[in-house]
C-alpha cells in the first residue's frame, strides 16, 4: 500500500493539461493502485492523476455507500462524448480540504475510456447520480479545470477558501456556461 501526497489548491499542476497514456503498462497499473490507496486513505470517492502531481489522463472512482456497494472504476484517456441537461451539485475535492460548495454540472453524461487492462468501454451513469457528477469532476482535473470554476456563489466560496487558508477563486477561471445557466433558469 502506497499513499501519495495530495496536491493542494494553488499548485500549478492542478491547472496543467494532462497527457494521454500511450499504453496501460505495469507502471501505469501500479500508479492506479497507488491512486486508490491514496483516495481511500483520504476518504475520497474520486482522484485524478494531477492531484498526486502526475500530468496523466487517468482518474479513479469508488462511489460505494454503506448500503450500496459499487465497483472500483478506472478511467484512462477518458472523453465525454455526450452531455445534456443541468443540475446543481454539492461538491468537495481532496485538493480543497474542508471546502464544499454548489456548482453547475450536466445532469447526464456519456464517457468513453480505457480500463486498467487497456480495454475501451463506454458508460452512461444514471442521470444526476454521484457517479455522473464524479465523472465530470475528475474529467475537469484532467483539463486543468477545478470544481470552483463552476461556482454558483463565488463570494461564499471565497469565504470558505479563506477560512481554510486556501487561495481565493481566480475570477478569470470561472467558466461561462450559458447552456447550463439556461437550463437551470428554466427549472426554477
Amino acid at each position: 500500500m502506497t499513499v501519495l501526497k495530495i496536491v493542494q489548491y494553488g499548485e500549478p499542476v492542478l491547472r496543467a493539461e494532462t497527457k494521454e497514456v500511450p499504453k496501460v503498462s505495469a507502471k501505469i497499473q501500479k500508479l492506479v493502485e497507488d491512486m486508490f490507496d491514496t483516495m481511500y486513505a483520504n476518504n475520497g470517492v474520486g482522484l485524478a492523476a494531477p492531484q498526486i502531481g502526475e500530468a496523466k489522463r487517468i482518474f479513479v472512482l469508488d462511489v460505494s455507500t454503506d448500503d450500496k456497494p459499487a465497483p472500483q472504476m478506472v478511467f484512462i484517456n477518458p472523453v465525454i462524448v455526450k452531455k445534456e441537461g443541468a443540475m446543481i451539485s454539492w461538491e468537495g475535492c481532496l485538493s480543497f480540504p474542508n471546502v464544499f460548495i454548489d456548482v453547475k454540472r450536466y445532469a447526464s453524461v456519456t464517457v468513453r475510456a480505457k480500463d486498467i487492462k487497456g480495454r475501451t468501454f463506454v458508460m452512461t451513469p444514471e442521470p444526476e447520480s454521484l457517479l455522473c457528477r464524479a465523472i465530470q469532476h475528475e474529467m475537469d482535473h484532467l483539463n486543468g479545470i477545478l470544481f470552483v470554476d463552476h461556482v454558483i456563489d463565488r463570494f461564499g466560496a471565497d469565504a470558505l477558501l479563506k477560512e481554510n487558508n486556501l487561495p481565493m477563486i481566480d475570477p478569470s477561471k470561472i467558466l461561462s456556461e450559458p447552456d447550463l445557466d439556461q437550463v437551470l433558469q428554466c427549472s426554477i
